[in-house]
């Protein structure tokens, strides 16, 4: 048991339900009903859907181990109580089971997309799994690049599912027929807000680990820029995701979508400010991981609001 339990944490399985939950509420509360809405049906089945989630929660379940592997000088510091690698789990299994989830990820990506037609869309799983391995190995030592690569990551993992949709890839009238533009539309929305949100979490957790990545080399954004500009560029990206539900909630107002308005004040809106708040304070790892774990809160409350597509639609 203390053996499964170490690699559950090794592979970050909140994480992964967390990916699973945003796949299936894009698929079922947001493209489903935009589509049956006008009368179409989704391009992919139930078992295909299930494969592709899949897919994504494996090459995710890879980057994590990878990641660990290469942050144990890190880690050592940062958070010695907390270390399965190398202690509970070998790092020769850890290598193991990152090759293994790779390529059953990559094969189960390439499956659903020739039972799609639409072969090219396996690379989408190739390039992910190697934008990890960089990341583990080079980019998350340098200044932004790591952090915007994680985030952009974070935002195909809420749009991939998008892809494979006819009325997004097949043509150009699709694309404007009113069930594509209504997609696009949409799933642009929730990319943008994973993408803004997932960038303030990686910059704030840049913060906590400053100690450790400073000891082995790293060029993280407070390191390199200082901790100030690292916390006004949080500060500018909390201010963009604030504008972007605005005018959102600007949209939905003339749709008479009035519960979905109060519950992104006060579960998303509310919740940005919190961390904006306890951000300017923050000057301790204890104080940037309690602001990290809000921005979480905001993540999650952030993508649930996709049920009132399926409410609404």
């Amino acid at each position: 048991m203390k053996l499964w339990a170490a690699f559950f944490k090794l592979v970050r399985y909140p994480n992964l339900i967390y990916i699973a939950l945003t796949q299936f509420l894009l698929q079922y509360c947001v493209v489903e009903p935009v589509l049956h809405s006008s009368g179409e049906e989704p391009s992919l089945s139930v078992v295909q859907f299930v494969l592709l989630s899949l897919s994504t929660i494996l090459i995710a379940a890879a980057g994590y181990i990878i990641n660990d592997y290469f942050d144990i000088n890190i880690d050592i510091v940062n958070k010695p109580d907390k270390m399965v690698l190398d202690k509970i789990i070998s790092r020769r299994w850890a290598m193991a089971w990152h090759t293994i989830f790779n390529m059953a990820g990559v094969s189960l990506g390439f499956i659903v997309a020739w039972k799609t037609g639409q072969i090219y869309l396996g690379f989408t799983q190739v390039i992910c799994s190697l934008l990890l391995w960089f990341y583990s190995t080079s980019f998350k030592r340098q200044v932004l690049i790591g952090n915007v690569v994680i985030s952009l990551l974070t935002a195909l993992s809420v749009s991939v599912v998008g892809f494979y949709e006819k009325q997004i890839y097949e043509s150009f009238e699709a694309i404007m027929s009113p069930s594509g533009r209504k997609l696009i539309q949409i799933i642009g929305v929730y990319a943008l807000f994973a993408f803004i949100i997932s960038m303030v979490r990686e910059v704030v957790k840049d913060l906590e680990d400053m100690i450790g990545d400073s000891k082995d080399g790293c060029r993280t954004i407070p390191i390199i820029w200082g901790v100030l500009p690292a916390k006004r560029l949080c500060n500018m990206l909390l201010l963009a995701l604030q504008v972007t539900i605005i005018a959102v909630e600007v949209r939905v107002w003339l749709l008479g979508w009035y519960i979905a308005i109060a519950y992104l004040v006060l579960l998303v809106q509310a919740p940005c400010v919190y961390a904006y708040v306890l951000l300017r304070k923050a000057h301790l790892p204890e104080h940037y991981h309690r602001v990290s774990s809000i921005v979480k809160w905001i993540m999650l409350t952030g993508i649930l609001s996709m049920i009132f597509f399926k409410c609404y639609l």
